[in-house]
């Protein structure tokens, strides 16, 4: 069910406020078990007690943290990623333990947090109650006023009065209008609030985590290129072994007959001369195709959109080019040329299809590579499969291979390539 733009606001809304409410006790009893540890296990150091205490302060902050992550991410939407905090080795010995627990960064980021998460808090908390409080003047204030009229009949000054207006009807407008201001600009000052606690948790608690999945995703795509240059490697080498050296082999043995044969019968010498020749336009021809899988020479001379309609002219699928996305850093011209060269290639070995639209966007700082036929689908990433190693290219440069192809088709591969 989709819901309209009130509603998500609406719902945005409540559970930021939420957030906000709910996350200052948090903030309190992270406060006060952090400092109370902490203090306990410095004044105890002296005496070796001190230092589990302060291991245990840490590790307790470090449970307060991972629920405020929770509590973040899910009102914000955004991900708070979990660091990879110290751990001894298993079988390890107790102390050892503790002091890997104190030897880690995190866990102090995380008491840190405690600390100025608690200031934080009561400020966010105060202003949210301030302005709902506020805001709920608009519809419930007559009742309020008319209660405390009934029952407190010398209540003494309103926020009318507090600012000097005389008379009730004043002193009435006065607080509808600082209502109204406050419900109209609610929905932007929790917003505000939240986006303020939620950034600096994020910075004590989850920047360390961000940094070691991007370094995660690093040395997974550079494992990934190599990989698959690896791979492109070996089937070049048994290409080249199963073709052209085979052809040059056997050019070579005609060569030789020819030679032999050249003055005893020099008929059979010019046919083998002939035969010669098309073994070599041959090998030629043959050659030129593998040059085509390192670096095709219309995508080096005249540039991806010509190389792609040279690939769509060679399909046997009848294949349409539609968009151009414009000067592209080399690598990520030629791997999206080879994206659409594998995706064709299957189309034309397996897919039974009619027609292939090939789509080439360039969004924002990234390139679209879109490969789209009319087949009997089943097309799949698993291992074996020629795009699987499409993919593995892909992670090679940072980018993202999708494949959706239920069965009846169509197939659609989608390649997200970033070159900023």
């Amino acid at each position: 069910m989709t819901l309209s733009p009130l509603m998500r606001s609406l719902r945005r809304l409540v559970r930021e406020s939420a957030y906000l409410l709910g996350g200052f006790p948090l903030a309190v009893a992270a406060f006060v078990a952090g400092v109370t540890l902490f203090s306990l296990g410095v004044s105890t150091i002296i005496i070796w007690v001190g230092l589990p205490i302060l291991a245990f302060g840490l590790v307790s902050a470090s449970g307060f943290a991972a629920v405020e992550r929770a509590l973040a991410s899910r009102a914000t939407g955004r991900p708070f990623p979990t660091p990879a905090y110290l751990r001894a080795p298993a079988g390890s010995s107790p102390l050892r333990a503790m002091f890997a627990i104190l030897r880690d960064p995190q866990r102090w980021l995380d008491l840190l947090w405690s600390v100025l998460h608690f200031v934080v808090s009561t400020l966010t908390f105060s202003l949210t109650v301030t302005w709902w409080a506020a805001a709920l003047w608009v519809p419930f204030g007559w009742l309020v006023n008319m209660l405390l009229v009934t029952w407190i009949p010398d209540i003494g000054p309103n926020i009318g009065g507090l600012v000097g207006a005389q008379g009730r009807l004043i002193s009435n407008v006065i607080e509808y209008a600082v209502a109204i201001v406050c419900l109209a600009t609610l929905p932007f000052v929790v917003r505000g609030l939240a986006t303020l606690q939620s950034t600096i948790s994020h910075a004590l608690l989850s920047m360390r985590g961000g940094y070691e999945a991007r370094i995660d995703d690093l040395r997974d795509s550079r494992s990934a290129a190599v990989r698959a240059e690896s791979s492109s490697l070996s089937r070049l080498e048994r290409d080249i072994h199963d073709g052209p050296q085979q052809r040059l082999i056997r050019l070579q043995m005609d060569l030789a007959r020819a030679e032999r044969a050249s003055t005893t019968d020099p008929e059979r010498a010019r046919a083998l001369l002939s035969e010669a020749r098309t073994q070599t336009a041959e090998t030629l021809a043959e050659l030129r195709n593998l040059s085509r899988g390192i670096a095709p020479p219309v995508l080096v001379d005249r540039g991806l959109n010509a190389a792609l309609e040279e690939l769509a002219a060679r399909s046997e699928v009848l294949t349409t080019v539609d968009g151009a996305a414009g000067n592209l850093p080399e690598h990520i011209a030629r791997t999206a040329y080879f994206v659409v060269a594998e995706a064709l290639t299957n189309v034309n070995k397996h897919s039974l299809a009619t027609h292939a639209t090939v789509s080439v966007q360039r969004v924002a700082d990234a390139v679209v590579v879109t490969v789209t036929d009319d087949g009997m689908g089943g097309a799949a990433l698993a291992k074996g499969h020629g795009l699987s190693g499409l993919a593995e290219r892909l992670r090679g440069v940072d980018g993202e291979l999708t494949v959706t192809s239920p069965m009846g088709g169509p197939t659609v591969v989608e390649a997200w390539l970033p070159c900023a």
